[in-house]
Order: structure tokens, then sequence, then C-alpha cells
């Protein structure tokens, strides 16, 4: 008989290692899906950033083009407002050098009621308040007035008269005595015209 017939044949059984290999395939898989995990939560994460970078940057651009454009208008604004106002202020000293003209040559002669009306009402008429207040502290400087010129009566005496007659050249004359003396006139004459009237001369 052999030897190695007496003995017990039987196989071993590993039960330890079959338990190993399934936690080894529970391992391989927690591990696939957590890996996985991790890839999505990164791509997800790469395209957030991506995101707020792009939004941040079209923003940063946007706001920045406003305020440029906001900065140039206003020194488009600026810079016309500045010609404009030195414009302004010339064409104010031009208009208040011209009523300080014509006051002075009215003081000239003396400023009477009539004449101050008229500066008056001239002030009133001006739109440019800079301008009216010059002119009117102008106008109040002025204290002198005269009175106003009184008209002057037509002289009838410096013309000559025509009469039917002598006699009533004579009648008009003595009639009209007192005034054409006050007039300046001392004397009158009467001539013929040849055509039959009589002529009325005063003389001074």
């Amino acid at each position: 008989m052999n030897r190695h017939d007496d003995e017990p044949q039987y196989k071993k059984y590993d039960f330890n290692s079959e338990e190993n290999r399934r936690r080894q395939r529970r391992k391989q898989y927690s591990g696939w899906w957590f890996a996985l995990l991790i890839l999505v939560v990164g791509i997800v994460l790469a395209l957030s950033i991506n995101w707020f970078v792009t939004s941040g940057n079209n923003k940063q651009s946007s706001s920045t083009n406003s305020i440029s454009k906001t900065i140039k208008k206003s020194e488009k604004e600026f810079t016309g407002n500045s010609k404009k106002g030195s414009l302004t202020n010339q064409v104010e000293k031009n208009r208040v050098n011209a009523f300080s003209s014509k006051l002075k040559a009215a003081q000239e002669s003396g400023l009477n009621p009539k004449e101050r009306q008229q500066f008056q009402q001239t002030i009133n008429e001006e739109q440019n308040e800079t301008v009216k207040s010059q002119e009117q502290n102008l106008l109040n400087g002025v204290k002198s007035d005269k009175p106003a010129r009184a008209q002057k009566t037509p002289d009838q005496f410096s013309s000559t008269h025509t009469f039917a007659s002598v006699q009533d050249a004579k009648n008009w004359a003595n009639a009209t005595k007192q005034q054409w003396l006050k007039a300046g006139y001392v004397n009158y004459t009467i001539t013929s015209n040849g055509q039959g009237y009589y002529v009325l001369r005063f003389i001074k």
C-alpha cells in the first residue's frame, strides 16, 4: 500500500481570504465612485469659478467703460462750459460798457427824469441778470438830474404873414404885440408883394 493512501485527503479553505476579496472589491467600487464624485465636483467648481471670473470681468469692463464715458462726458461739458462761460462774460462786459457809455453821454448834458425812465426801461427789458444788476448799479449811481426840457413853441413870428390889406396886417401885429415882443422882436414892416397882397414881417 502506498503510504499516501492512508493520509486523510482534505482541502483547505481560507474563509478569511474570501472575506478579504469582498472587502477589496467594495473598496475598489467605493474608490471609483469617490473618484467620480471628486471629478464631478471639480468640474462644477471649475465651471463656477470660470463663470464668476468671466462675469466679473464683464461687469468690470462694463463698469470701466461706463466710468470712462462719464469722465469723457464731464470733460466735454466742462470744456464747453468754460468756452461758453468765457464768451458769455465777454458779451456781458460789452453790454454793460455800451450802457455805461450811453449813460455818461446823457450825464454830460444832465440826466432828466424822462431820460432816466428810458434807461430804467432798458434795464427792465434786460434778460441777463448779471448785466441787469450792473446796469442798475450804474443808473443808481447817477444822482444829478435836471428838469425835463420844455418843448419850444413854434416861433410864428419868424416867418412872414400875408394879408389882404395894410390895415389887416397892422391889426394882427397889434393884437400879438406882447407875444412877438416877448419872443425878442422889436418892430415889424409891411410891404406889398406885387400881387395885391401885403406881407407882414417882424424884426429883431
